[in-house]
């Protein structure tokens, strides 16, 4: 902050310096021609020049006026906020042209003025390419607008033949201090140009420290994000685990307790078969019901297992109300085609359908970024064929994650077949056998 705040002054200073070597240049000049044409020298002047000298009182106005001009464009240069390339090179146009004025106005007297536009330029274009190429040109018009190159071409009068009017001590006074101030301005530009490349130089090594940060901020994410993802995964196996033990202690406390009650009322039949057929049939009533009460202990824990929207509702009316839910938290676009109408199956096969969908949808928006997806439900023959596809970034090397497995187990247990294909987004096509339970509509459209 502190070097922008001496950059400026730097600027100012350089700008008002300009303006008062423009000013005492023009003054003298208007001076020593007012001097000339009121004393009896003036033909004496007029041969010892090449060309005749402007009006005095324009070179004193055009020159100031313009000068001022030019510190004007520049000031509004910086007010406003488009620095399109164009736009640059519009403003730099008019400040050359300004800068040309200026020169021919002052006979070629004084270039120091191509310093400030030069510092203006390196300054304000921050692509290196275009800067060396302005630069290139404005170095080349400063060198070539000096008096002593021009008057090769072009009779001009120089500053010098203005002072033969005056004695020989004052016309060294007047040439060392134009000389002075010339010097000045070359070392105030030199100075302006060290400190603006020292603040360039100071914000590229921030710029690069914010890099590193950057990049080591990264990194720790990328190291977290596989952290988290390693965690999912074992949480993911761990509730699976979980899942196995529960399904364990269920198939015990229910199938394991029907089936050993049965055996043993099995064993009691053969033992008692022989001498008391009545007791048989006693035996053989209670087993049934053993069976009966094992029956309806598994269908309770099926039951437990089902997702608790297919409790509480038909399996169209859940398959919707879960692609809404998907639709406003992922604003993802997802077209749901039921060509089969109302979808009534028994519990596996509500289950299983219900499922596929629900992994398949949510990975399609997790791991495939996709913004769009189809979920089409058809019949054919005795299948129900589910396809779901998306636009997302497809597959090519299908690994079998716990989804995807979980999705063919699930398939596989009601005798069906599901595929994978991940070329163009990321398609699944399922054929589930239907049994045709009491709960199919029979009106339903097969193809």
């Amino acid at each position: 902050m502190e070097r922008n705040k001496l950059l400026s002054y730097i600027n100012y200073f350089m700008k008002s310096l300009n303006l008062f070597i423009i000013v005492c240049i023009s003054l003298i000049m208007a001076r020593t021609t007012y001097l000339i044409s009121n004393s009896n020298n003036a033909r004496e002047f007029l041969e010892q020049i090449p060309a005749l000298p402007g009006k005095p009182e324009y070179t004193v106005i055009i020159s100031i006026s313009t000068y001022i001009i030019l510190w004007l464009v520049m000031e509004f240069k910086e007010k406003i906020y488009d620095r399109k390339l164009c736009t640059m090179i519009f403003f730099y146009c008019i400040e050359f042209l300004l800068c040309t004025v200026l020169l021919i106005t002052l006979n070629m007297s004084y270039n120091g003025i191509l310093l400030v536009v030069i510092a203006d330029i390196i300054y304000h274009i921050k692509y290196k390419n275009n800067r060396l190429i302005f630069l290139s040109i404005m170095i080349v018009i400063y060198i070539l607008c000096d008096y002593e190159f021009v008057s090769l071409k072009f009779n001009i009068v120089p500053f010098q033949k203005y002072l033969i009017y005056y004695n020989m001590s004052i016309q060294n006074y007047v040439l060392g201090i134009k000389s002075m101030l010339t010097s000045i301005n070359i070392m105030v530009f030199i100075l302006y140009v060290v400190v603006l490349m020292r603040i360039q130089i100071d914000e590229n090594e921030k710029i690069l420290v914010l890099n590193d940060k950057l990049n080591k901020a990264n990194d720790e994410l990328k190291v977290m994000n596989i952290k988290l993802q390693d965690y999912a995964e074992k949480t993911e196996k761990m509730t699976e685990t979980r899942e196995r033990n529960r399904l364990a202690r269920e198939i015990h406390d229910t199938i394991g307790h029907a089936l050993t009650g049965i055996i043993a009322g099995i064993d009691a039949c053969l033992t008692i078969i022989d001498y008391s057929p009545e007791s048989v049939k006693n035996q053989l009533t209670i087993i049934s019901k053993v069976a009966r009460q094992g029956i309806n202990d598994v269908r309770r824990s099926v039951k437990a297992l089902r997702p608790d929207v297919l409790e509480n509702s038909y399996l169209k009316d859940a398959i919707e109300k879960m692609l809404d839910e998907m639709r406003t938290t992922s604003k993802c676009n997802i077209i749901f085609e039921n060509e089969i109408g109302e979808l009534k199956f028994d519990s596996d096969e509500e289950d299983a359908i219900y499922r596929v969908i629900q992994e398949s949808i949510t990975n399609s928006i997790r791991h495939g970024k996709s913004t769009k997806i189809y979920v089409t439900l058809y019949m054919k023959k005795k299948d129900l064929i589910l396809i779901i596809t998306d636009n997302g970034v497809g597959c090519k090397d299908i690994k079998k994650g716990f989804g995807i497995q979980h999705m063919r187990e699930r398939v596989e247990l009601l005798n069906g077949t599901i595929n994978f294909e991940g070329k163009n987004g990321f398609t699944i096509i399922a054929h589930i056998p239907i049994r045709w339970g009491d709960n199919y509509d029979k009106s339903v459209n097969c193809r």
